[in-house]
């Protein structure tokens, strides 16, 4: 069973794929890491995503869009 932390950055990138398929394809290329130590809801260290569980969780869908595409630079 999927992570539903995970499905959302999934869906989320999937999304950006139709909007954004430049920013898509950069986020879909990167491995997803759940981290506790940063204190964002996302952050790219070279081809790992990582991720705060809770800093997502508590974002609405179009906040974790916006904070994907900051993320890669979109």
């Amino acid at each position: 069973m999927i992570d539903p932390i995970v499905r959302a950055i999934q869906g989320a990138i999937i999304n950006i794929c139709f909007s954004d398929p430049t920013t898509g394809a950069r986020l879909g290329r990167l491995a997803l890491q759940p981290s506790g130590d940063i204190r964002t809801a996302l952050k790219v260290d070279g081809d790992v995503l990582h991720y705060s569980r809770e800093h997502v969780k508590s974002l609405t869908t179009a906040e974790l869009k916006d904070a994907l595409a900051k993320a890669v630079g979109g």
